[in-house]
């Protein structure tokens, strides 16, 4: 029986001219994947190769993103791939598994492991494992410009001969070298460079056990390169090859295999000294190492960042500076917006003067309202993300991380959550969306189901009204107990989560904290762009459908809210909600406010016959009490995600079950608190 994952290791890299194995036609397009630890510049590299021709979505079945490109250079048409960044390619973590699997088993014609030059031993040993596959490499030298500023000097061609691998240097955030980059790929792509890797040689031990596996494994017909790798990773105890092998050798081999990778678990640290004794053989004959002497600029200012407490008192003010920039940009951009689509709807009014109301209902508050709220997203997630790629792009988001992982372990969440919570106060979409920053797919998705909580600027709209109505004295005080109730709730949810949905061991922060450098425009950019682009088509049109879907229940079969789908609903659970303490409007406003949370000012307005907010405010002051009101900003605060919000977590959850968790969690802790705070006020009155 024939195996795809055994099988698809088949190929061989060339020597002198090529070993027959099918190569890359002047007609066909060139394969190649960019794979590198974090924060060696893979990122600013395949934006420059591939600008605004690139591709973002995720590996199947995963929630890490995918991200393709194309471009044409000398004729030749280069389609690049960009590999999750990670240190090694065992089966740890989902982006080592991802990285893997598409080297061994899509075979790309070329892999372009980039490298940042201050760090080669650390680098080389993910570059080392690359080379066991069997891909034919190009190693990016990136950042030598950082790294001669830290007393480090590469001879290129010294380094070159030693690995027996092309290399090119390269400073990625000034262009230079991408074009002998893309070069030395097509040249190694149609075997025109020498590729003749330094051979790794293990202890006797290790070679002994290679040369038993290989034994067994022949039997099976595979290649021999391709039975060396899989013996490597069988004595490293790569799960996911042990699996594989299951369904292709007989049960006395398989056992056979078991055995020896149980018995090859002490040798684990061996492999990695004899990986890390082939990685100092190379540079030791062509690096001048790091000047002990040499004070860098990062070295300084680590100092100071990374100190516990004025470390703290800096990032947050950066960051609190972020936010406060991203609103008041995307505030002016917004009202723009929002004035566009007002003379849209002017035009379309005047186009639609004959047609039925419900139909000129339909297309402007129905579809224009839907597709507007979609565009006035726009702003505040592009500006974000911009803001955000400046922290990356400089470092700050790392140290960031680092500082915060302290408090955020106390709270039963991970340090990289810290980031995203923090951006849910500007809009829960990019909160819940960032938390692709986050190692594993379990604080991935605890991060997902607690931004919510998390109360966006939409409902501190809804918040500051209700406020200045009923609590116009007690305002700093109010929204003082509305930010603490949301946050008490997001501990004590991230807490009960890991003991029952998501169990599991919490990950280490395991971080780098690369070279400070300055920002580059073009990988800032296009992170931004990308982001938001992605946010659109995957909530876009959920939004828009589900905007037209409430307007039909507001509107029908009656022709007011009141003599609607939405207002028999409303009466049919006032009972429920006259517990804690609300009539039918005031549900009716909940259930509009799921497409957006200000739109349940909008739609209070109709249901008390409100022409403004002066009006509206005095209307409220007559129908409910303060105690009411209070209720009804925590429960709006607390309650199901809006739509926008609602759908970016199903695309980043990949999971029915949690998304349904997502919402109903919601709502049942906003009731009990609600609940909990109207019947002890009633004590009080």
């Amino acid at each position: 029986m024939k195996n795809k994952y055994l099988k698809s290791l088949a190929a061989e890299p060339c020597h002198d001219g090529g070993s027959g194995v099918s190569l890359p036609g002047n007609g066909e397009t060139i394969t190649v994947a960019l794979a590198g630890n974090p924060n060696v510049g893979k990122s600013t590299v395949f934006n420059i190769l591939t600008g605004l021709s690139q591709h973002v979505g995720n590996w199947p079945g995963k929630t890490v993103e995918k991200k393709e490109g194309v471009i044409v250079f000398n004729g030749r048409t280069f389609r690049i791939v960009d590999l999750p960044g990670t240190y090694s390619l065992s089966s740890g973590s989902i982006e080592e598994t991802i990285a893997a699997t598409y080297i061994v088993e899509q075979h790309p014609d070329v892999v372009v492991s980039i490298i940042d030059a201050s760090n080669l031993d650390r680098n080389m040993y993910l570059l080392e494992q690359i080379l066991e596959t069997g891909a034919r490499v190009v190693v990016a030298l990136n950042m030598v410009d950082l790294a001669a500023s830290k007393g480090v000097e590469i001879h290129v061609e010294e380094f070159e001969k030693s690995l027996g691998v092309p290399v090119v240097p390269v400073v990625a955030v000034k262009n230079k070298g991408i074009r002998e980059l893309l070069t030395a790929v097509s040249d190694l792509a149609e075997c025109r460079r020498r590729f003749e890797p330094a051979p790794i040689q293990y202890t006797r031990e290790i070679e002994g056990l290679i040369s038993d596996l290989s034994v067994r494994l022949r039997r099976y017909d595979l290649p021999s390169d391709n039975v060396r790798w899989l013996s490597m990773k069988i004595l490293e105890g790569d799960e996911h090859v042990v699996e594989t092998l299951r369904s292709v050798m007989n049960p006395g081999d398989y056992g056979f295999v078991k055995n020896v990778q149980s018995a090859a678990e002490r040798l684990i640290v061996t492999i990695a000294d004899s990986r890390y004794d082939w990685i100092h053989r190379i540079t030791s004959k062509s690096e001048t190492p790091l000047k002990l002497n040499v004070i860098t600029f990062t070295d300084k200012l680590d100092h100071l960042l990374t100190n516990q407490f004025l470390g703290l008192a800096i990032i947050v003010a950066i960051l609190g500076f972020m936010f406060w920039a991203t609103f008041s940009l995307s505030n002016p951009l917004a009202a723009f917006l929002s004035r566009s689509f007002e003379l849209l709807d002017a035009a379309f009014s005047g186009l639609l003067r004959g047609a039925p109301a419900w139909v000129r209902g339909l297309v402007i508050n129905g579809v224009i309202g839907g597709v507007g709220t979609v565009v006035s997203f726009f702003p505040l997630i592009f500006i974000f993300f911009i803001f955000l790629g400046i922290l990356e792009d400089t470092g700050m988001l790392a140290r960031s991380t680092f500082i915060m992982d302290r408090v955020m372990h106390l709270l039963g969440l991970h340090g990289k959550s810290f980031i995203c919570l923090l951006s849910g106060y500007g809009c829960n979409v990019p909160g819940v969306m960032c938390s692709r920053v986050m190692d594993n797919e379990t604080d991935r998705k605890l991060s997902v189901l607690i931004n919510p909580f998390i109360p966006c600027s939409a409902r501190f709209v809804v918040t500051s009204m209700f406020v200045s109505v009923f609590f116009p004295g007690d305002a700093a005080l109010v929204m003082v107990s509305v930010i603490g109730t949301s946050f008490a709730v997001v501990v004590v949810t991230g807490l009960l989560l890991r003991k029952t949905v998501l169990q599991g061991e919490r990950s280490p922060l395991i971080i780098e904290l690369p070279l400070y450098r300055k920002p580059n425009v073009r990988t800032v950019g296009l992170y931004a762009w990308n982001k938001t682009v992605s946010f659109f088509k995957r909530a876009g049109t959920y939004i828009v459908s589900f905007t037209i879907i409430i307007w039909f229940l507001s509107h029908f079969p009656g022709h007011t809210i009141n003599q609607s789908v939405l207002g028999i609903v409303g009466r049919w659970m006032e009972p429920a909600g006259r517990v804690i303490g609300f009539d039918w409007r005031i549900l009716v406003a909940l259930i509009t406010g799921f497409t957006a949370k200000e739109t349940s000012i909008a739609t209070l307005s109709v249901l008390f016959n409100a022409a403004n907010e002066q009006a509206l405010g005095a209307a409220l002051k007559q129908a409910m009490t303060p105690l009411v009101a209070y209720v009804f900003i925590i429960f709006q605060t607390l309650y199901i995600p809006c739509l926008a919000t609602v759908v970016t977590m199903k695309k980043e959850l990949h999971d029915n079950k949690l998304l349904a968790i997502g919402i109903v969690y919601p709502l049942v802790v906003a009731f009990m608190i609600s609940f909990a705070i109207y019947r002890v006020g009633l004590l009080f009155r």
